[in-house]
């Protein structure tokens, strides 16, 4: 579990904002669902995404745990690849070509 204890710089920041700046592994689309689901807490209880912090809030996290997936090709497509390197991949996508996979 992460915990920070409010300085003056997150001072009447709201909660979502002042998280998702602190620690930029976390969205504050991300921040808001845990806010929700109960996975941060401010001095022991949940608040409410709304909440502005105040100085000497302890603020508590609970660890993300990212989930498997398994997500297969609905078929074996040949990719026209333009460029690729350790960090990029370029394709030439064809027309009519699923980009995202399909939840049945």
């Amino acid at each position: 579990m992460k915990k920070y204890i409010v300085g003056k710089e997150l001072e009447g920041i709201r909660i979502d904002k002042a998280i998702s700046e602190k620690d930029k592994d976390i969205s504050r689309a991300m921040v808001q669902k845990m806010l929700s689901d109960g996975k941060i807490f401010v001095n022991g209880k949940t608040p409410k995404s709304s909440y502005k912090l105040i100085i000497d809030d302890i603020v508590e996290i609970e660890e993300i745990v990212p989930k498997e997936v398994d997500i297969k090709p609905d078929r074996d497509i040949p990719l026209d690849i333009v460029y690729e390197d350790n960090d990029i991949l370029v394709i030439n996508k064809q027309k009519g070509l699923v980009v995202h996979p399909r939840k049945w």
